[in-house]
């Protein structure tokens, strides 16, 4: 018989959370039973191509974002019910050892000799201080390669790259340190394996779901970089990091899709689960592989962007230089038609970025854009020119409000509507015939998904 405390009847409360969960894990493995047989038989051409892309990117969605809504009002129900029990006295006062609380080591057991307690503690540190060095040996290599290739003429490298692989080299350095003194591996600048998770429905108005913003329709460049900044705010809670995804139909028949890339959010150089850290930062400067740019592409997939299909890539920060990255990679734009490219305050001067149409932006005192040292290679001048200079909403002592995103949203609107040669340019990028398909039009409409990413941790 349930105990009725305080208002709640608290095992009807678990119960119906266990429900609501159960009901969260069901339609995620509908969702995916759905997926193989969608994609089970052999169906070829424009209909199946906007069937399956339907399912993609709005019916598979909208079920991911009920399942999502289902755990967290499980979480909720567990915690108000759990509340309760505490103010009622009904939680047994049992200890970290399980029921009565002994928590201790179980009597009789043998203490761990000395010796053995050394040999431990030994063998934890060379098996830490290994991996740590493995990756220095990696770290040391590749900034050798870089001034081989240079020296050798094989390839220009940027010096910023040569710099990135130094930094990781002597940040690999302190790791074998780190390593060795706790016995752990704490995983300093180690690169693993990008992981992109179910696209979850954006909602079209505000819902009142916190952390996860309202769409706003992509009317202009300013309303483009939004989707920048709601991807920043939706990563929240649990999440390791999200990309905004959205669909513009304007009629024509081939939709067109913008992807919103955040930049760092964390900058421990520990590597963990969250892939836009400082370990991306400089692994994308030395030109290497990393999770966030894996990430972003596995996000694309599963978001369902078709072959063909119009491409923007926006980013800020760390989320330009992926972008960057990416768009530069052949094997991606063979499989991604991407035609433009916005950054933010992102150093890409180094990256040599041909058949796109980019749009490179950077707040004069922003000193970050500029940690690339404007593409300056030992065998030639700095790629000078590139970035449209805007003026900065804060003086040079003021690095947080000039590399703000939401600082630039304000600088970009307020170019657009002045009548000033910046004015010009913007518009003239915002009004070239390649962005059209990104621009909702007076018939048109657009949706979006936020995709959570993640890195595969090597480490500890």
């Amino acid at each position: 018989m349930s105990v009725l405390t305080h208002g709640m009847d608290t095992e009807g409360g678990l119960a119906a959370a266990q429900t609501m969960s159960d009901g969260a894990t069901t339609i995620t493995e509908l969702a995916s039973r759905l997926d193989a047989v969608l994609e089970g038989f052999d169906w070829w051409g424009s209909d199946a191509e906007r069937v399956r892309g339907e399912w993609s990117f709005t019916q598979r969605p909208q079920l991911v974002l009920v399942a999502e809504h289902l755990s967290e009002l499980a979480v909720r129900l567990r915690a108000e019910a759990d509340a309760q029990s505490t103010v009622s006295g009904e939680t047994g006062a049992t200890g970290p050892g399980g029921v009565g609380g002994t928590g201790g080591t179980v009597p009789g057991a043998a203490e761990p000799g000395l010796l053995a307690r050394v040999g431990a503690w030994i063998g934890d540190r060379l098996s830490a201080g290994g991996a740590a060095l493995g990756r220095l040996l990696g770290a040391a290599t590749d900034v050798q390669a870089k001034i081989l290739d240079v020296v050798t003429g094989q390839r220009d490298w940027s010096v910023s790259a040569i710099a990135a692989s130094a930094i990781t080299t002597v940040g690999s350095a302190v790791g074998v340190g780190v390593n060795l003194w706790t016995g752990q591996d704490k995983a300093w600048f180690a690169e693993g394996p990008g992981h992109a998770g179910a696209p979850v429905a954006v909602p079209a108005s505000d819902t009142g779901l916190v952390g996860r913003p309202a769409l706003e329709q992509p009317r202009s460049l300013d309303t483009i970089m939004q989707g920048v900044t709601d991807a920043y705010t939706a990563a929240s809670g649990d999440s390791t990091g999200e990309v905004r995804i959205t669909r513009v139909d304007n009629g024509s028949g081939t939709p067109a899709y913008i992807v919103a890339v955040p930049g760092t959010e964390t900058w421990s150089p520990a590597a963990g689960a969250w892939p836009r850290d400082l370990t991306a930062n400089v692994q994308l400067m030395a030109g290497q592989p990393t999770a966030a740019a894996e990430s972003v592409r596995l996000a694309m997939e599963n978001a369902g962007i078709p072959p063909g299909a119009p491409v923007l890539m926006v980013g800020h920060s760390q989320g330009g230089m992926i972008t960057g990255h990416l768009a530069t990679d052949a094997a991606f734009r063979e499989r991604f038609n991407v035609t433009n490219m916005v950054t933010y305050g992102a150093p890409v001067d180094h990256l040599r970025v041909e058949g796109v149409n980019v749009l490179q932006m950077g707040h004069t005192n922003d000193l970050v854009p500029r940690t690339d040292l404007e593409g300056w290679r030992p065998g030639g001048l700095p790629h000078l020119g590139q970035q449209v200079e805007l003026p900065s909403p804060g003086a040079l002592t003021d690095p947080v409000t000039n590399h703000s995103h939401e600082a630039y949203i304000r600088t970009v609107h307020d170019a657009l509507g002045s009548d000033t040669p910046l004015g010009e340019r913007l518009r003239a990028y915002q009004g070239d015939p390649s962005m059209a398909p990104f621009l909702v039009g007076p018939h048109g409409s657009a949706t979006a998904v936020d995709v959570t990413i993640s890195r595969v941790p090597r480490g500890g």
